[in-house]
C-alpha cells in the first residue's frame, strides 16, 4: 500500500508543472508553467555591451509595433533587450512571424535592423525560429 501511495505522489508532482492550454481554438494540449521570452544582446565592435536607444519591434505579418517594456530592477545586463515573451503569444502565428527589430547605438548613431522569425499562437511558448543571439554594431 505504501508503494502505490508513493507512486501516486511522484506522479502528481511530475504532472503539477503542467497546465492545459486555455485557448480553445488550439485544442487541448499540455504545457509547462515556464515563462519564456526571446531577446537579443547588443555589443559594439569590441564586444562590449551597448545600452541601445530607439529600440523598436514590429510584427511584419500584421505590420503592428509590439510595445514591450522591461520593468525596472529585473537584473538584465546592459545590452540585453527582450523582443517578445509569453504575454505576446496570442499576437503571433503558430508557424512563426517575421519580426523586425531596430536599435540605435547612442554613442555612434548607427542604426541596425535585423529580422527574427518567432512563433507563438497555439504553441505553448514563444520560440525563436531564426535570428541572432547577439547583434554587433561596427
Amino acid at each position: 500500500m505504501k508503494r502505490s501511495l508513493w507512486i501516486f505522489v511522484v506522479a502528481a508532482l511530475c504532472l503539477s508543472a503542467c497546465k492545459k492550454n486555455t485557448q480553445t481554438a488550439c485544442g487541448t494540449q499540455v504545457c509547462t508553467d515556464l515563462f519564456a521570452s526571446v531577446g537579443v544582446h547588443f555589443v559594439d565592435k569590441n564586444n562590449n555591451p551597448v545600452s541601445v536607444s530607439n529600440f523598436t519591434v514590429v510584427d511584419l505579418r500584421t505590420n503592428k509595433p509590439i510595445m514591450h517594456t522591461i520593468p525596472e530592477g529585473l537584473g538584465y545586463n546592459g545590452g540585453y533587450m527582450e523582443i517578445l515573451d509569453d504575454n505576446d503569444i496570442k499576437d503571433l502565428s503558430t508557424e512563426g512571424d517575421n519580426i523586425r527589430v531596430s536599435a540605435t547605438n547612442p554613442a555612434t548613431g548607427q542604426v541596425i535592423t535585423t529580422i527574427f522569425k518567432i512563433s507563438g499562437g497555439c504553441n505553448c511558448h514563444v520560440t525563436k525560429i531564426s535570428g541572432p543571439d547577439t547583434i554587433q554594431f561596427s
